[in-house]
């Protein structure tokens, strides 16, 4: 404790000795990215489309590396991070203070190679290898041998088998489960011997090995679990290259390194220490005085300060930028009045003024949005979004006419939920000000994540307003969690029987261009019921000392990008 109060002192002198440094306002970028220095906006942040060649990493050809550049052993990664982590179980959590550690403590069956990016490619972590039956149905695993939990105990197929039930079936699993109906195409699991995993689905689906591969369908030790009568909420047994150390509210989380990992040679790092600093401008000052060496983008970084980086310590501090699948604007809780009507959906999605949103919310880093679908291959087409009412531009006369349809001429009075992060708050003020305009009046009920997140599953908020990161671009996922009926994400209580026909049908269908066809159609219906009004989608910085080595950004998402194992300390 005494070296984290020396820290944190640390933190405040160095506040107050840059505050001159730190921005103070945030400029709106220049819309052009080309643009010479210093005025230029990220390179890879664009304004316009997310398939710009300026948003995609560039993968450079590989070149032999110098000795002085070999991977070293030792060293503590240093981190700031933006909250507390309200639970450590990954199987419930959704959230991204939990999963910044939770993410290197456990491993899956399977996971994305972080060093094929842009390439999408899944390789085995937990498994060896797997094998997929004639018929697309049947998906047969071998584990790796000698993988071992935390406490010394063995990863069996039975592990493997309990761990993917408890998502599935939360009830038995004794969690509620944001993501079960990612494996609602799971009919059995079986385990037929302690290395063999046999894992059945109800009809083909060509994602299941994309979606599996997000950390958060990890491997736990299913005894441990029933020790613990099904609450990990405060445990954390995994297998992968660091163990839990301590936490301290408000302060610090620490790991350190597993020398048990199956996975000969790593991990590089002693370990992982991250502070937590709520303050923007505080995190900020520790990064350029090199207290911390690693920005975890939970909240990201501002366009402001990253040109500040940009400008003043880009040999000592790297910044890519790539585009982050999470909505930004506010979801209805359709079960209950007024948001049930959904005349009045459509007329908050009427009084967004998109660009000026992102202008205001992110400094123009991101892209418009309005489509349930992220950014990318399966969302509407440009010129068909163009043509969506409220897209290229607000419309408060139809909004006004839609609520008197409704009976509200004058408007009416509403709150909404909001996770009490900065970032977060301002999308809030952002969608509070919007709806205000046509009498709208919005309170914005401000919570800690751990009561924001209990409200979200008792659905005890009329709106909520802010941000929700999806853990796949994939419309099984992208589409799914949020808007199928009873999906373990769809807090707002959206039902539409022919939107679920329709999402099974594509999940099924493996022809890719009859897919998107079935895709389009289900985004256009959520356009007309609106149970999420999107205002856009952001563009996301990593940022860190270059004397980390090991990391690469991906470009579409953060979820699967720390491979923590592969990093290292040049210094």
């Amino acid at each position: 404790m005494g070296t984290s109060f020396r820290i944190l002192i640390g933190l405040a002198m160095v506040l107050s000795l840059f505050a001159a440094c730190a921005p103070t306002a945030q400029p709106t970028p220049t819309p052009k990215p080309t643009a010479p220095a210093p005025a230029k906006a990220p390179t890879a942040a664009p304004t316009a489309k997310p398939a710009a060649p300026t948003a995609k990493p560039a993968a450079p050809a590989p070149t032999p590396k110098p000795a002085a550049d070999q991977p070293r052993y030792g060293g503590i990664l240093t981190g700031g991070i933006g909250g507390d982590p309200p639970s450590f179980d990954v199987h419930r959590d959704e959230g991204m203070f939990a999963f910044a550690l939770e993410a290197v403590t456990y491993n899956g069956l399977v996971k994305y190679d972080s060093n094929a990016w842009p390439a999408e490619k899944v390789i085995p972590e937990l498994a060896t290898s797997w094998e997929v039956s004639p018929d697309g149905k049947v998906y047969t695993f071998r584990l790796v041998k000698g993988a071992k939990f935390h406490d010394g105990a063995p990863v069996t197929a039975e592990d493997v088998k309990f761990s993917f039930d408890r998502i599935r079936d939360p009830e038995a699993g004794l969690v509620r489960s944001p993501r079960r109906g990612q494996l609602a195409s799971v009919t059995s699991i079986d385990a037929p011997d302690d290395s063999t995993v046999r894992i059945t689905l109800k009809n083909p689906q060509a994602s299941f090995i994309p979606i599996i591969s997000a950390f958060y369908f990890a491997v736990m030790p299913k005894r441990v679990v029933l020790e613990k009568k099904g609450d990990m909420t405060k445990t954390i047994v995994g297998s992968g290259p660091f163990k839990f150390k301590e936490y301290a509210t408000g302060i610090s989380w620490e790991l350190v390194k597993n020398p048990d990992y199956f996975v000969k040679g790593r991990p590089y790092l002693d370990g992982i220490k991250s502070y937590v600093i709520k303050d923007s401008f505080t995190r900020f000052a520790a990064l350029r005085t090199k207290q911390i060496l690693w920005w975890w983008p939970f909240p990201q970084m501002t366009v402001s300060q990253t040109k500040v980086i940009e400008e003043q310590l880009s040999d000592k501090i790297a910044v890519k930028w790539g585009i982050q699948p999470a909505w930004h604007g506010v979801l209805f809780n359709v079960t209950r009045p007024p948001w049930s009507d959904m005349r009045l959906r459509q007329a908050v999605s009427l009084t967004f003024d998109r660009k000026k949103m992102l202008a205001a919310g992110l400094e123009g880093a991101g892209v418009v949005g309005m489509s349930a679908q992220p950014p990318g291959e399966w969302t509407l087409p440009e010129e068909e979004m163009m043509k969506a009412p409220g897209y290229a531009k607000p419309d408060l006369e139809g909004a006004r006419k839609l609520l008197g349809e409704a009976g509200y001429p004058d408007g009416f009075k509403t709150d909404s939920l909001v996770r009490s992060t900065p970032a977060q708050v301002a999308v809030g003020e952002l969608v509070r000000d919007a709806v205000a305009a046509v009498g709208i009046s919005m309170d914005l009920n401000i919570a800690e994540t751990a009561v924001y997140e209990e409200q979200r599953y008792r659905k005890a908020f009329a709106t909520q307003a802010g941000s929700s990161g999806l853990g796949h671009t994939d419309p099984d996922v992208s589409l799914g969690d949020y808007y199928v009926t009873g999906s373990g994400l769809n807090v707002g209580g959206y039902s539409n029987p022919y939107y679920d026909e329709l999402y099974v049908k594509q999940s099924r269908t493996l022809d890719k261009e009859e897919r998107r066809k079935i895709v389009r159609e289900m985004q256009r219906i959520l356009l007309k019921d609106v149970p999420i009004a999107i205002a856009f989608w952001p563009n996301i910085p990593y940022v860190w000392w270059r004397e980390v080595r090991g990391f690469n950004p991906p470009l579409m998402g953060h979820r699967y990008s720390y491979q923590y194992s592969e990093m290292w300390l040049a210094k």
